[in-house]
């Protein structure tokens, strides 16, 4: 080693010391799981509070052709009255849009002691049901309505049946005509009448009009 260049001295010293440059502190596995946990806490918060910001009250529809939710009990209903000859007379509440068949097969069906050639001429069973209707299924030899086997009026000489009487037979009447009589048919094919005063409820004729037949009717 040269005297005139005392640093060589010191850098050989540095190049034989043999010790390494020290790394960089490392993450420890406690870091990586108190990360994971804190991710896992983050995640469960958002989801809560997706839950909480939907609307209350609904029901999702899940399965094919689901479109999205609806409120739950929103299906509207109508309740009907089902007398006469059937199985299980009563009142029903049934889905909006039913028919008068499915009052009646809700009611059990006809019994034994329906008449059902009356049945075929009084009942139109495609006919839609309303709200608070009265469906009577005729039974056989049914005094009240004067009913014949054949689903006729009452006898002669007796008053008319409003839900049995034909449009002839309602043209007799004082203050109805033809196009009354056929409007008294076609309503209650839609749905009997429960009463002689239905005609002015349901603004067939007028309380006048009424008045002058009244006693020569009947339901």
């Amino acid at each position: 080693m040269d005297p005139s260049e005392p640093w060589r001295a010191l850098e050989a010293s540095d190049e034989g010391s043999g010790e390494a440059a020290p790394r960089p502190p490392q993450p420890s596995s406690l870091r990586l799981v108190l990360a994971a946990a804190a991710i896992l806490v983050l995640g469960s918060l958002a989801l809560v509070a997706f839950v909480e910001m939907r609307p209350s009250g609904q029901v999702d529809l899940v399965g094919a052709g689901s479109t999205g939710s609806v409120a739950a009990g929103s299906q509207a209903m109508v309740v009907v009255q089902v007398a006469g000859a059937v199985v299980r007379p009563g009142v029903y509440a049934l889905p909006a849009g039913s028919r008068v068949g499915d009052a009646i097969q809700a009611a059990g069906g006809y019994s034994t002691d329906v008449d059902p050639r009356a049945a075929e001429t009084r009942l139109n069973l495609a006919a839609r049901l309303q709200d608070a209707q009265l469906v009577v299924v005729p039974r056989r030899g049914d005094a009240a309505s004067g009913s014949s086997g054949a689903g006729g009026s009452a006898a002669p000489g007796g008053p008319l049946n409003l839900n049995t009487a034909t449009a002839a037979e309602l043209d007799t009447l004082p203050g109805i005509g033809p196009v009354t009589a056929a409007k008294i048919i076609a309503s209650r094919e839609e749905r009997p009448f429960a009463a002689v005063d239905d005609l002015v409820a349901r603004k067939l004729v007028t309380a006048s009009t009424l008045a002058k037949f009244r006693d020569k009717v009947t339901v």
